[in-house]
Formats: C-alpha cells, sequence, structure tokens
C-alpha cells in the first residue's frame, strides 16, 4: 500500500479549496478580509492560507466548516439578494421637475442658487440625474471633514477633473478658476450645511471669477447659515443668492408619480392616501420607496400582488406608526 501521507489534499478539502479559492477571485477578497468573515482569525490570514495550500496543521475540521459556512451564507445572501425587487431608478416628480428649473436657470444665468429642504424631498438624486443630461455639471459633496475652504477646494478640483493639481491653496484656487471658466457650467454644492463660512467666501470668489453658476443644496441649514450672513461683512455672500427654493414636504402628485413608477398608477385612494402620510412624516419620498421595496419582498414571498395590505406590513415592520 502507498503512502499516501496526512498532508495529502481529500476529495472533499480539494473541492472546498477550488470554492473557496473561486469566490476570493469572484470577489476580489484578500485571505485576510475571508478569514475574518469565516471567523477563523480576527486579523491576518496565516490560517486560511496554509489550508488552501493543504499545509495547515492545526484543526482542519474546524476551518473547513467555517468556510462552508461563509459559503452558504454567501449563497444565501445572493439568493435573497437576486429576489429582492429593485426600486425605480431616479423619478421625475412635480417637485424634482421644481428643482431641475431651478438648477437649470443657474446654469443659463451663470447665477448661484440656494435649494433646501427636508431629507427624502429628492434633491441628491435630482442633482445627480440633472448632471448625467447636461454638459459641464460638477457636483460636490460637502462633509465634516472638507468645512475649511481648503478641503473644501480639493473636493471641487477632483470634481471637475484635476489632476495632479497644486498643492497650495492659492496655486490650486487660479487652476479651479481656469478650469471652469468658458465652460458655460454649474458646481452642485451637496449638502451645503456643513460648509464653513470661509468657504462660503472661497466659493463666491470662485463664481465671480469663473462666471459659472453655483446650487448650494442641502437641509434648511443651508438658507439659515446664508441669510445668517447678513450683517456688513458678510452681506455679500448672501446677496450672490440670485434665487432661494424652499422645498415643502412632498405633495400627492409627487406620491402618485412616485407609486406610477412602482407600477401602482392604478392602485386607488386609500393606498394613495396611506403613501402620502408616510410621505409627509421624516424620510419623506425616501421613506415612501424603501417601504415599498420591502413590500415588494413581502409580497413576492407570500405570493401576493404588491399592493395596500403588503404596505401597511411593511411600514409597520420598518418601525412606521
Amino acid at each position: 500500500m502507498s503512502d499516501i501521507g496526512t498532508n495529502a489534499p481529500r476529495g472533499l478539502n480539494n473541492d472546498l479549496r477550488g470554492r473557496v479559492k473561486a469566490e476570493i477571485a469572484a470577489l476580489d477578497l484578500s485571505q485576510a478580509q475571508v478569514s475574518r468573515a469565516a471567523g477563523i482569525e480576527a486579523s491576518g490570514g496565516s490560517k486560511l492560507n496554509q489550508w488552501l495550500q493543504n499545509k495547515y496543521q492545526g484543526d482542519n475540521e474546524k476551518i473547513e466548516i467555517q468556510l462552508q459556512r461563509w459559503l452558504d451564507s454567501r449563497q444565501a445572501a445572493q439568493e435573497q439578494q437576486a429576489q429582492m425587487p429593485v426600486a425605480p431608478g431616479w423619478v421625475r416628480t412635480p417637485t424634482a421637475e421644481k428643482i431641475f428649473e431651478t438648477l437649470g436657470y443657474a446654469k443659463l444665468a451663470a447665477i448661484s442658487v440656494c435649494v433646501y429642504g427636508g431629507a427624502g424631498v429628492g434633491k441628491t438624486c435630482t442633482c445627480q440625474a440633472f448632471a448625467a443630461q447636461q454638459p459641464n455639471v460638477f457636483i460636490v459633496t460637502a462633509s465634516p471633514s472638507a468645512a475649511t475652504y481648503a478641503a473644501c477646494l480639493r473636493r471641487i478640483a477632483q470634481a471637475i477633473g484635476l489632476r495632479g493639481a497644486s498643492t497650495r491653496t492659492a496655486d490650486l484656487e487660479d487652476e479651479v478658476i481656469a478650469r471652469l471658466k468658458g465652460t458655460q457650467g454649474l458646481v452642485v454644492i451637496d449638502e451645503a450645511q456643513l460648509l464653513s463660512t470661509e468657504s462660503l467666501w472661497g466659493i463666491k470668489h470662485i463664481f465671480d471669477m469663473a462666471k459659472v453658476g453655483v446650487a448650494y443644496v442641502g437641509s434648511n441649514q443651508v438658507y439659515s447659515k446664508l441669510a445668517g450672513q447678513r450683517d456688513e461683512l458678510n452681506a455679500p455672500l448672501f446677496r450672490r443668492i440670485s434665487k432661494k427654493h424652499a422645498l415643502g414636504k412632498p405633495s400627492a402628485e409627487d406620491v402618485a408619480v412616485l407609486l406610477a413608477a412602482w407600477g401602482l398608477d392604478g392602485a386607488g385612494k386609500p393606498l394613495l392616501d396611506y403613501c402620502a402620510k408616510i410621505a409627509a412624516k421624516p424620510g419623506a419620498l425616501g421613506m415612501v420607496t424603501e417601504t415599498l421595496r420591502y413590500a415588494a419582498a413581502l409580497a413576492l414571498g407570500a405570493g401576493a400582488a404588491l399592493g395596500l395590505a403588503s404596505i401597511k406590513k411593511a411600514y409597520e415592520s420598518l418601525g412606521g406608526e
């Protein structure tokens, strides 16, 4: 009888190794990431690496069980994801149409505008849709980490495609202005309520010199911050805003258009009224979309059509009242 050796690969192990290697390659994961996800090691992937080479001298059976569970969980997640209904893309609601008009006017007339309102009315998605349909629309997302003008300016430079630009703020500002001049473009500052006064002054300078449109988009705090600059020193910041567009709660027409995108245009008044009540609460149309997505999954699982019953159940499950 030949001496196979204790470390020779077994059929099951070989099959499992092949599947693990294939999953790692397909997902472009590191062995350390897989090791953590499978619960083999909290950091590093030495055990997994040795097992993949059939050289691990420890408890191979334990590792195989962990990896099989990891593969099974990934397959289950993929199957669930495949069954999850896909929400419609951007929907051109009446509110979105008004945002489009404001952005279009800012771009055409090279003015600055302020679009502000509560979360969930579709500001960000509409800005992205506008940028996808119009040339030279550059979206910059403000954040606490980029509140200073130097950091904000770097994000603007990235948005307009400047690569290898100067690291000196004054020089970078000149490069940004030179890049924007003559583009008839629009710079959209999303989450603009996070901008510092310093950044507001810097963006005003770019606007004045480059002759492009600027849209400050965000929560109600955007307008409050700009309106709060009416003192003699900062008044020019507020005066430069040619158009202020306040967004209220989504209208019944907004909800009706969203429902139509889900194939529920003939669902009846009770369903429309129920979804309109959801839209009137924090989260607005975003919460309606999330509720419809979950309701569609519940209806699919029950073999039923998406309707008021599944929508109510979904909203209650999501913590709605």
